[in-house]
């Protein structure tokens, strides 16, 4: 969970981050706990402030499921199946929808619909058989493949990290790798490949693939390790965003939320903390109801998940589209921006003030216009300039 996620979960559900850390969660500093290794250089390790959440997904589901089912307006439902909207008679709102629940078939009454179901959302198909109309889409294909395993590490309390990530390198290097301990105290390592450059799905061919990284220090750490799970293996074949929007019949009633709306490369780590802050945005929507000065909540909700969606859209895709695989559209200036990114990312190996920014960017907490302030601006004209200091392989302390 990003630190804007975790943000947004502890101000929906205060004390939760309590929770989560006594059911084995723990926090980290982005900077200083977490190592990242890019362009053939350790990121500069010290304490910025931003800190994320981490454990496995199915823990922190569990603590937030409990806390959702113990509010008093709602009913979950099990063995449920949508299987449709319902709509008035000139399809102007979306009256409820078609379910099925233990095989029997039947509408369910609704005021509001918020579509929350991921990636496989139906719902450009049914507005479409309804004769509304698709959302137009944006689409950058990468067919990413992951590769996931957990490890029982004997030598975790000798390791000088307790978080690693090894990235992928434009425009020819497409491997990467994110390792976590987690809750159980095993090594969570997921591996990665660009442009169908995937990773195994058996023992030697995982491993050798973890060899051939930018820095060998996660295949240290695992070579020789206890394997804790099979291997899991993923495909994510294209960054997707339905620019509902854009859609003038869309239901004023209807909202989508989340995946559904536009789904990431996982990698980045966006889309849990994505979906928590456009619950937020609703949220804010719902409570100035009385206040909309006419405009309707759809809008208003579409108007304020907007930003939020460009900038994670812009710092996932804008890394994808760095390789020349990479399928979409590109924008003008483009190939400007990722040369300055590329600074800003030779600047976090050794300035502190670009290595915050950049983390509070990337974890959601300021906008993506923080990293072109005139402060950030003037570090990467010189770089720019004078050039940086030599890539660092060298393992950085922890700071105290």
């Amino acid at each position: 969970m990003l630190a804007g996620g975790f943000d947004a979960l502890k101000s929906f559900f205060p004390e939760i981050d309590d929770e989560l850390i006594a059911g084995g969660s723990w926090l980290a500093d982005t900077a200083n706990d977490v190592l990242w290794f890019n362009n053939q250089s350790w990121r500069m390790r010290c304490k910025v402030g931003v800190v994320g959440c981490i454990q496995t997904r199915p823990l922190l589901e569990q603590h937030i499921r409990r806390r959702v089912a113990k509010l008093p307006n709602v009913r979950p439902m099990f063995g449920c199946s949508v299987d449709g909207f319902e709509f008035d008679a000139p399809k102007s709102r979306v009256t409820g929808v078609r379910i099925t629940e233990t095989g029997h078939q039947k509408i369910l009454e609704a005021d509001f619909v918020v579509d929350c179901s991921g990636r496989g959302s139906r719902t450009p198909a049914w507005l479409a058989e309804a004769g509304i109309g698709k959302p137009p889409e944006t689409v950058i294909t990468v067919n990413v493949g992951y590769s996931t395993r957990l490890f029982r590490v004997s030598s975790a309390k000798n390791l000088p990290w307790r978080a690693m990530l090894i990235l992928n390198r434009p425009p020819h290097c497409t491997r990467l790798a994110a390792s976590f301990f987690v809750e159980s105290g095993e090594l969570l390592v997921t591996l990665g490949g660009l442009f169908r450059d995937y990773p195994p799905d058996d023992d030697a061919g995982f491993l050798k693939f973890a060899e051939s990284l930018e820095h060998r220090e996660l295949f240290h750490a695992i070579h020789d390790a206890e394997p804790a799970s099979p291997i899991a293996t993923y495909r994510f074949p294209a960054h997707v965003w339905h620019h509902y929007d854009r859609l003038k019949n869309l239901p004023p009633n209807l909202v989508v939320l989340g995946d559904a709306l536009c789904s990431f490369n996982p990698i980045y780590g966006q889309g849990m903390t994505v979906a928590a802050l456009e619950a937020q945005a609703l949220h804010r929507c719902f409570a100035s109801a009385t206040h909309s000065n006419g405009t309707s909540l759809r809008d208003r909700y579409f108007r304020g998940v907007s930003p939020i969606v460009k900038t994670a859209w812009a710092m996932a895709t804008g890394a994808d589209l760095a390789y020349a695989q990479a399928e979409g559209p590109r924008q003008f200036g483009q190939t400007a921006v990722l040369r300055y990114l590329n600074h800003i990312i030779g600047l976090t190996c050794y300035d502190k003030k670009v290595l915050t920014a950049w983390n509070q960017v990337t974890n959601m907490q300021r906008p993506l216009s923080a990293l072109f302030a005139p402060s950030v601006v003037a570090r990467v004209m010189g770089r720019s300039i004078v050039g940086g200091p030599p890539p660092n392989s060298a393992l950085p302390n922890i700071a105290t």
